[in-house]
């Protein structure tokens, strides 16, 4: 569904406390922590998305702080294993700051839908960001077998598509404490995302294409610069095929050559975007 696949944001981390992953993760068990105390259900209740109290307190904080509240162990040890096994392929693909953007874009997606379905209730955990982390892996590599329960092989876009309509019957037959329409609005919030950045993309790529046919490129500098070497079509189908070797057997598979091939280009793209920024 979307070919050109972009590696701008990609960087390889020096340590594992560079993983965005990792510092989110042990926010959520901090704040885990801390709501376990005495004051704990104060802060729980000062922190936790309440739409109504949002609307008529202007407690807008609650818009992400929910994100980092979780009712119980098992509940946060779900989230945080859902967010460390997709999210630390994706924060490698687009990099931390790309990353981070869209964690917090798709928490904002479940909010937005609590107050939709869930306007007096109080809504905690993680769970919009990572279904919405979720989709954008089944987007990227619809085609990954992942093991349901450990045991079922079930392909990403399947198992996508699947918990999207058992959150939408849920919600739909409503009871229980699940707040399934955050999960559908996190899943909302990553498929604007990423099909904004795939038209961008798209029309990023027609408008270098069409300068590529330029005998001779203007740089603002005042020189002319040589026709661009042949070969761009070849480099993209090596970064699609690491990328693809990244989704069949994950990105420490990949050889010293492939991260450095992968390292280099996104530093071409990002110093491109860049340039392209400026001029704005």
């Amino acid at each position: 569904m979307y070919g050109n696949r972009d590696f701008s944001g990609y960087k390889r981390q020096s340590s594992l406390l560079d993983s965005v992953i990792m510092r989110l993760i042990i926010a959520n068990a901090v704040m885990f922590i801390i709501t376990q105390l005495p004051v704990g259900r104060q802060i729980t209740a000062y922190l936790a998305l309440t739409p109504r109290l949002v609307v008529t307190r202007g407690y807008i904080w609650q818009m992400l702080t929910y994100m980092f509240l979780h009712g119980s162990l098992i509940h946060m040890a779900l989230n945080m294993f859902v967010i460390w096994m997709f999210g630390r392929t994706l924060e490698q693909v687009w990099g931390s700051s790309r990353f981070l953007r869209f964690y917090f874009a798709c928490g904002l997606g479940g909010a937005v839908f609590s107050f939709l379905f869930a306007f007096n209730t109080p809504v905690i955990g993680a769970s919009a960001a990572s279904y919405g982390m979720l989709l954008a892996f089944a987007i990227m590599f619809p085609n990954q077998r992942l093991l349901l329960w450990f045991v079922v092989p079930v392909k990403a876009r399947t198992l996508a598509i699947g918990l999207a309509l058992l959150s939408l019957v849920m919600g739909i037959r409503g009871g229980g404490n699940i707040a399934h329409f955050a999960h559908l609005g996190g899943m909302a919030a990553a498929l604007i995302m990423m099909r904004s950045e795939y038209q961008f993309r798209r029309f990023h790529d027609f408008i270098r294409r069409k300068l590529s046919k330029i005998p001779v490129k203007i740089s603002f500098d005042g020189e002319k610069q040589d026709p661009p070497a042949g070969g761009q079509e070849s480099d993209m189908d090596k970064i699609n095929s690491i990328l693809d070797k990244i989704s069949e057997k994950g990105y420490e598979n990949l050889s010293e050559t492939e991260r450095r091939i992968l390292e280099q280009y996104s530093e071409q793209e990002k110093d491109s975007r860049d340039d392209s920024e400026t001029l704005h």
